[in-house]
């Protein structure tokens, strides 16, 4: 993958020999009432056929594919004007066909992404992609908005009954400031689609940061 968007920072080695892994051109798996994000190891449940033969033709191939959501889930033949352009690209781990016809994924968020175009294909959603790198910017405002992140949700596991107890150590755990935040976003109930996905369209952790 060549293609970069977004208010990036210079690419590490590691996200460069990384990034040269995946294809320009992915399948592209529209999701309902769902956002998945980078560092997220989450089953999604496919029944569609043209979702299931993108599934099918991702793991046959690169195991590559590039998850959307859709921007009003009622619909149930989307077309791309149907699915936001930001998501995030993700590797096949597992996949299980289902008597009833259904098939479960288990995918792995890799990277935020965002469609740059739909290809002509017909018998499922194909489109170019670009890799999305948010800047991280480490100055006294950024310190401050995650210091402040992190007791609003270490407050938020305390009174919550559905969370573990040993979330708390799980999260401190994790030094990178992106994925605390995806990390949060994964276990805090926020009902808003519109929100979830709104993390996904921001080009800088502090903005991601701030609107939590």
């Amino acid at each position: 993958m060549t293609n970069i968007y977004g208010e990036t920072e210079i690419l590490t080695d590691n996200q460069k020999s990384f990034i040269d892994d995946i294809p320009d051109v992915l399948p592209v798996l529209p999701l309902r009432d769902i956002v998945i994000y980078p560092y997220m190891i989450f089953p999604v449940l496919v029944g569609r056929e043209q979702s299931i033969r993108a599934a099918n033709y991702a793991a046959e191939n690169t195991k590559y594919i590039f998850l959307s959501t859709q921007i009003k889930s009622s619909i149930e033949d989307p077309t791309p004007a149907d699915i936001y352009p930001e998501g995030t690209i993700a590797k096949i781990v597992q996949i299980l066909k289902l008597p009833n016809g259904l098939m479960k994924i288990l995918v792995d968020g890799l990277v935020q992404g965002r469609i740059v175009g739909f290809t002509e294909r017909t018998d499922f959603f194909e489109a170019h992609i670009e890799a999305v790198f948010p800047k991280v910017e480490i100055d006294h405002e950024m310190n401050a908005l995650v210091r402040q992140m992190t007791q609003l949700f270490k407050d938020y596991v305390k009174i919550s009954r559905n969370v573990p107890n040993d979330t708390i150590a799980a999260f401190d755990n994790i030094e990178e400031p992106d994925r605390k935040t995806f990390f949060m976003l994964l276990l805090m109930s926020f009902n808003q689609l519109k929100f979830k996905q709104s993390i996904l369209q921001k080009t800088t952790l502090k903005s991601n940061t701030m609107n939590l």
